[in-house]
Parts: structure tokens; C-alpha cells; sequence
């Protein structure tokens, strides 16, 4: 069965709370789900996509969408809107891969990224998903995950489901328990440490 392993990484930058979720589906199959506004539907919210504003950008940075060829975050970048029923969720595409990454920056949740890095199964193609919530320091970073973590797990489990796979069934209760105390691991402490390992 598929299941979600949540933890805070902290960075140069600030803390991210980290999600991942192991999907035994090829990366292609995973991306076309995740970018298809009606299936989005199903365990998020169906989009819409403005690209107007992205059509310029990208003429001039010759196609590169990297977060610097967007620039800082102006209306250059494309922006989406979920549909949420009675209200929408509106935000900024500020670097988009396809089959890769994407990174979005939305009202009241800050940056949001979800990643797709290949796995290889004994039995076929798999794919991790890498579901990020940014945050400038460690003590936001708790905080969003306490507030924001439940709902993030479980529409992940929720697309896992949409992608025909069996997902774990867990009770709010746990949610909570689990993302009001999560590890913080340290990504400089955990590089230094593979250094002195290697040497």
C-alpha cells in the first residue's frame, strides 16, 4: 500500500516541510494526472491556467522557465486558479519542468512545490513524489506543517488513489498527532556528515 512520510528539512534559505509519497506508476503516467485540470478535481481542486503573461517571459529568456529566468515574481509569471466551489485559489507558476517539477506561489499558503524523481522497482517503473511547503525559519515551518500538513497528506493520498493505487487510510487524529511533531532534519549537517563518511 502507498504512504505518505512527512518531515521538516531546514535549508541555507529557511525550513521546508517535506512530503513524500512513493507511487509505483512510471513518471509520465504520474505527470499527466497531476497536470490535468479535471482529474486535479478529484483529490484537489480542478485549474485553470493564464499564460498570457508567461507567452512574454519565455520569448525572452529564450524558453528557460527557471525561478531566475522568471525574474522576481512580477507579472511575468503565469498565473493559476483552482476552483474551489464557492471561493477560488489564485497564484503564480514561477518554475515549471515538465515531467520534473513545479513551483507555484499561492494566497495563503506561500510556495509550494512538488518534484517527481524516478524509482526502480524489482516489478516495473516507479515514481516518488516530493511535495514541499516553504517556510523562512524553523518555527513557521511547525507551525504550517501543524495547520497545513493534515490537508497536504491526505490529497496526496487522494491522487495516489486517482492513480488507481491503493493508498493507506489514516484517521485525522493521527494526521494531527503526526504533523505537530515532526523531525527536523538539517540539510548542511546531513551533507557535512556524508563528507566526513566518504573521507
Amino acid at each position: 500500500m502507498t504512504s505518505t512520510s512527512p518531515r521538516l528539512v531546514k535549508w541555507e534559505n529557511g525550513t521546508d516541510l517535506v512530503i513524500e509519497l512513493p507511487l509505483a506508476v512510471d513518471i509520465a503516467t504520474v505527470w499527466s494526472k497531476l497536470v490535468d485540470s479535471e482529474t486535479a478535481g478529484s483529490w484537489f481542486a480542478s485549474f485553470a491556467i493564464d499564460e498570457a503573461a508567461g507567452e512574454t517571459d519565455s520569448a525572452e529568456t529564450g524558453g528557460d522557465d527557471s525561478v531566475d529566468a522568471a525574474g522576481d515574481g512580477g507579472e511575468s509569471n503565469p498565473t493559476i486558479t483552482f476552483d474551489l466551489g464557492e471561493t477560488q485559489l489564485h497564484g503564480e507558476i514561477l518554475s515549471y519542468e515538465a515531467e520534473d517539477h513545479v513551483l507555484v506561489e499561492l494566497e495563503d499558503f506561500g510556495v509550494l512545490g512538488i518534484q517527481l524523481l524516478a524509482l526502480e522497482l524489482t516489478d516495473g517503473d516507479a515514481t516518488l513524489l516530493v511535495f514541499t511547503q516553504s517556510a523562512p525559519d524553523a518555527e513557521s515551518a511547525r507551525l504550517k506543517a501543524a495547520d497545513f500538513g493534515p490537508m497536504w497528506d491526505t490529497h496526496m493520498r487522494l491522487f495516489a488513489r486517482a492513480l488507481g493505487l491503493d493508498a493507506v487510510e489514516v484517521e485525522e487524529a493521527e494526521l494531527l498527532a503526526l504533523y505537530a511533531d515532526l523531525e527536523l532534519e538539517d540539510s548542511e549537517v546531513d551533507d557535512s556528515e556524508d563528507g566526513a563518511n566518504e573521507a
